[in-house]
């Protein structure tokens, strides 16, 4: 399994499943949306960090990061509270279909940590970081079959 594969489930669990309006690759920090239309969103963050497995069971780890924001009213502490508190159990909800996919299996708990004013749309929401198993990919031009 590759990247681009996780990626492509992660848009699927946000936008069929759990209704977001959008799904980004990259940083939070790096775009402003500028629009409320576009929140809930998921962003897949970047870069993704991937370890390799190359003694005994051949497989990677691959480690990343996603955000889920949503824009509370302004300069109202109690509605980021509750916003925070929704993309919370909006997060523990992905983790429960995440986990479905026998592919992406989870090799370790993924952490959480609230987010407030995290872009130029004053958004909040919580960061998942994650840490999957997922098995080698090689094509015709593996030199080393039996690694495969």
């Amino acid at each position: 399994m590759n990247i681009s594969k996780l990626i492509e489930r992660c848009e699927s669990i946000a936008i069929d499943n759990l209704g977001f309006k959008s799904f980004y690759i990259g940083n939070t920090w790096d775009h402003s949306t500028s629009k409320g239309d576009v929140y809930p969103c998921l962003w897949f963050e970047m870069p993704v960090l991937t370890e390799y497995n190359i003694t005994g069971v051949h497989s990677k780890q691959i480690s990343f990061s996603l955000t889920f924001l949503v824009l509370p009213k302004l300069d109202d502490t109690a509605d980021e509270i509750q916003m925070i508190s929704h993309m919370e159990e909006y997060a523990d909800k992905f983790l429960q279909l995440f986990i479905t996919d026998k592919k992406f299996p989870l090799i370790q708990s993924p952490t959480g940590l609230t987010l407030k004013a995290i872009n130029s749309d004053v958004a909040c929401g919580i960061r998942l970081d994650i840490k999957v198993n997922t098995g080698r990919v090689c094509d015709d031009l593996c030199d080393i079959k039996d690694l495969c």
